[in-house]
């Protein structure tokens, strides 16, 4: 399954805590919310990764109160992010994770601490609109909703 809509419940996440701590402790990688002196490193490592279009959807994100944006540093230089709110309440991504450091486990870890401050500011519910569906369903014990476009159906190019 690709390309679906799939709701996470954030109160019945299956962990309690980011884990971020120890993860560093493993890997060297820390989370971190962005901050706004860090706009251009961010963007410019998404944009080099990915797209102008997720760099778009993260500059939304890094400028939102507080800031719905994260990144995963390592020896000083982003390797992934992970955001929400950026194109429509509610909505977590865009996400992505070097292709150098895929492998790692950084999108779980990124994810955990973007979901755990979804929750913390109130939401009960993720929707996701991409990605691995299938391990969504398993690791964060999501349901599929739709396989429709949802919120980007009227992107400019669609």
């Amino acid at each position: 399954m690709t390309d679906m809509d799939v709701l996470v419940n954030l109160y019945n996440l299956p962990f309690e805590y980011d884990g971020c701590a120890e993860f560093y402790e493993k890997t060297g990688v820390s989370i971190k919310r962005v901050l706004s002196c860090d706009k251009t490193a961010v963007l410019d490592f998404i944009k080099e990764e990915f797209s102008q279009g997720w760099a778009d959807e993260a500059e939304k994100a890094i400028f939102n109160n507080p800031c719905t944006c994260f990144i995963a540093v390592k020896d000083k230089k982003v390797v992934a992010f992970a955001c929400y709110d950026s194109t429509a309440l509610g909505y977590y991504g865009p996400l992505g994770v070097a292709k150098s450091a895929r492998g790692l486990g950084i999108g779980t870890y990124i994810t955990r601490r973007a979901l755990l401050s979804m929750r913390e500011a109130g939401y009960g519910y993720a929707i996701f609109n991409a990605g691995p569906v299938d391990y969504y369903v398993k690791t964060l014990n999501a349901m599929v909703i739709g396989d429709h476009p949802g919120v980007y159906k009227n992107m400019i190019g669609n």
